[in-house]
């Protein structure tokens, strides 16, 4: 699990954050690849795919037969390579392997949703941006080909080819949602990581104060009501000295396509009607649903350094407050995301609940690109 934190940490600041955040393993295995005559045959097949094919969607799935033959390379070479066998995945297990199949159901997840407009889990808000029956879909699916097919490098190693073109896939689809704001302790969380250094943690009874996002239903609302009060409580509770930061969560979810982050406005709230300084104010703007609202924010105490011995308190509307400490909460979040992302959890009024972060939050979500 340690190996785990610091791989998710350090891959949070990477250069391509979209592919590194979905596909950590395979930013690992482009150094450590073996010259396997199995992989370099899948290699030149996907290539001849994207110069020949007249179905790319298809020719770039992954089959389980291609799965289980690179699965079987890897095993192998897994007990010869120090970095690889670190690659934990589940508990304190090597699972390079299980990685890699994760990231292949990953990939053609991918071009299921996003190549074929299968729906998606939480389809209102994450669907293809197509209609797929119309002529200029395929059109466009022939341009991304094209270029693809054009790349100088040729895509030499086995996963080249469909990891290209599943990134191209979210690329076309305006799905950049888990690379934006990264790395954000550079960017918008700049100000309170270096605040966190400084930090006496001793004068506080939580560590933070987390604030789940509220999607509105109208396309210019930057906020919805749910919102506002939300970052009502969560001011009166800083202003009260209960934490020294503010974690805002919420990503670009509701409408679909909407151009307003919930954790930037949030935070762009807290600072002007509130005064809240903005050292003070940690934005998460990835999470797409409450059981990521609180992974994520679990990842960030994690990310940035918070003592692990303090709680945190989550702040919110009653409504919400009183769904996430029912019990079929933790059993969405044991369907959705395997784990409990909290553990703890008290309530301390009709607006907050205690709970401290687990470390299994920092597990990635192959199924669902846009927040992984």
């Amino acid at each position: 699990m340690k190996w785990l934190l610091v791989l998710s940490l350090a891959l949070a600041a990477a250069a391509q954050p979209v592919r590194d955040k979905n596909f950590y393993v395979l930013t690992v295995l482009e150094q450590h690849t073996p010259n396997d005559a199995r992989l370099n045959q899948i290699a030149a097949a996907k290539r001849a795919a994207l110069r020949s094919s007249a179905n790319i969607v298809e020719s770039m799935r992954w089959t389980p037969q291609e799965i289980a033959t690179v699965s079987d390379v890897l095993s192998k070479v897994t007990t010869a390579n120090e970095s690889l066998r670190k690659i934990r995945m589940y508990g304190d297990s090597p699972n390079l392997v299980k990685a890699w199949q994760q990231a292949a159901a990953a990939m053609n997840r991918i071009y299921d949703v996003y190549g074929l407009g299968k729906p998606p889990r939480y389809p209102e808000i994450d669907s293809i941006s197509f209609d797929v029956k119309a002529p200029t879909f395929p059109r466009m699916l022939a341009v991304v080909q094209a270029v693809m097919a054009d790349e100088p490098d040729g895509h030499p190693l086995f996963f080249h080819a469909p990891l290209r073109f599943a990134l191209e896939l979210l690329r076309a689809n305006w799905r950049d949602e888990a690379g934006r704001f990264e790395p954000m302790e550079q960017g918008e969380n700049k100000a309170a990581v270096e605040a966190i250094r400084t930090t006496n943690w001793n004068q506080f009874k939580y560590a933070a104060i987390v604030v789940p996002g509220s999607g509105t239903d109208r396309p210019n609302q930057t906020m919805s009501p749910w919102g506002k009060a939300r970052v009502t409580l969560a001011a009166r509770r800083f202003k009260a000295g209960l934490a020294p930061f503010i974690i805002v969560s919420g990503g670009y979810v509701h409408p679909n396509q909407t151009p307003f982050c919930e954790a930037l406005e949030m935070k762009k709230a807290l600072i002007a009607e509130y005064a809240i300084p903005a050292a003070a104010i940690i934005i998460e703007p990835h999470a797409r649903h409450t059981t990521t609202n609180l992974r994520n924010a679990a990842r960030l105490l994690y990310r940035y350094n918070f003592p692990e011995n303090k709680p945190s308190l989550i702040t919110t509307d009653q409504g919400q407050s009183a769904y996430i400490e029912a019990p079929s909460f933790a059993q969405r979040c044991q369907s959705e995301l395997g784990y409990l992302p909290y553990e703890g959890l008290k309530r301390m009024s009709p607006f907050d609940l205690e709970f401290h972060a687990r470390s299994q939050s920092l597990l990635v979500d192959p199924l669902d690109p846009l927040d992984p």
